[in-house]
Order: structure tokens, then C-alpha cells, then sequence
């Protein structure tokens, strides 16, 4: 019997971690923050596998042994380093649905410039990586269903969540980049406004 289903456990607990569970882990996050530096430090276009295992202070096999390239680590980054979004935090449309979609801005707003190299690094290979803009494409199909699905916007069209979604990414992206990247000084209360004021009268 194996440590992870040892009869003393209680029915429905979490498995325990074996040594080489949390090695991997340990591994896995090591690489992760090894990148991100690397990504704040030269841009994730310049950054290279070696640069990663040199600074994670493990070899190339051992990287392959959990990723298959440096885009897959930002992809872990991304859905590891962000908030976890419940279903209450999603913008609702119509028009009692402004201080949804204020807090929905904020929240992100405030998660990027917490996290600036993993936003820079985000919209670089977005930019310059064919299959991380393609995925980054599906993550807004997957929003468009989803909002569809639990009637984000009563009364909408496809064609209107499609145009919603599409403001709502942009205007994320554009501001981030203002303020991360130009260094263009907005005001982070005037500029979660304008947002929701301009997301509210696509969402009504």
C-alpha cells in the first residue's frame, strides 16, 4: 500500500504527497519563477530554454520533463499567477450590471500591476508567438460560450457578446500597456471608469 492510499486516511481527504510529488513540485515552481525573472529581465522573445535552466539551476531534460517549451511555462504562469475568477466575478450586462463590471476591472487592473513582467511577457508572445496568440484567441471562444451560457448579457446576440468581449480584452491590453510599458501616467480610478462606463454601454 502506497503512502497516498494509506487505510488511516479519512474517505474523501486529499492524498498525501510522497517525496517525489513535492520534488516535482518544488521542480515545477522553480522553473516557473526562473522564467518569469528571465522573461522581466529580457523579454520573452530573447529568452531562451538555457537562459531558464541556468537560472532554475537544473538541466534541459529535467525542463522537459515538465514543460515542451518556454511558451508553455508562460501559459502555466498565466492560469497559475492569476486570480482565480468565480462565476460572480464575471461583468453582467443590462442595466443594474455597472458594479460588476467595475469590479471586474479593478480586480484585473489591479492583478497586472502586482504582476507587471507577467503582463509583458503575456502581450510579447502574444505578439510574436503564432500559437500563444491562437491560444490566447481560444481563451475568448471559451469566453464567448461562456457568457452565452449563463446569460452575461439577457437578450443579446452572439454578435454583440462577441464585440463586448472583444472591448473588454482591448481596453485591459491597452491600458496595462500605458501604464507598464510607456509609463504613461493615467490615474487608476479615471482610467477603471472610463472602462466600465465604456463596457456598460456595449453590455446594456
Amino acid at each position: 500500500m502506497t503512502e497516498t492510499t494509506h487505510a488511516t486516511e479519512t474517505e474523501g481527504a486529499a492524498p498525501k504527497l510522497t517525496m517525489r510529488d513535492r520534488h516535482r513540485i518544488m521542480t515545477r515552481e522553480s522553473i516557473m519563477a526562473a522564467a518569469l525573472e528571465a522573461f522581466g529581465e529580457r523579454g520573452y522573445v530573447a529568452v531562451t530554454i538555457d537562459d531558464i535552466v541556468r537560472r532554475a539551476g537544473i538541466g534541459r531534460a529535467t525542463f522537459y520533463l515538465h514543460f515542451d517549451s518556454k511558451a508553455a511555462v508562460l501559459r502555466e504562469l498565466r492560469n497559475t499567477r492569476m486570480t482565480v475568477w468565480s462565476q460572480q466575478d464575471a461583468p453582467r450586462g443590462g442595466t443594474s450590471g455597472r458594479p460588476s463590471i467595475r469590479a471586474f476591472f479593478e480586480k484585473v487592473v489591479d492583478f497586472y500591476t502586482s504582476a507587471p513582467q507577467l503582463y509583458m511577457a503575456l502581450h510579447q508572445a502574444r505578439a510574436a508567438d503564432p500559437d500563444f496568440a491562437a491560444a490566447h484567441r481560444a481563451t475568448m471562444e471559451a469566453n464567448v460560450e461562456e457568457w452565452i451560457r449563463n446569460d452575461a448579457m439577457p437578450g443579446a446576440t452572439e454578435a454583440q457578446i462577441r464585440l463586448a468581449i472583444a472591448m473588454m480584452y482591448t481596453m485591459v491590453d491597452s491600458f496595462m500597456h500605458l501604464w507598464l510599458v510607456d509609463g504613461w501616467p493615467v490615474e487608476r480610478e479615471a482610467a477603471i471608469e472610463a472602462m466600465t462606463d465604456a463596457l456598460h454601454a456595449t453590455m446594456r
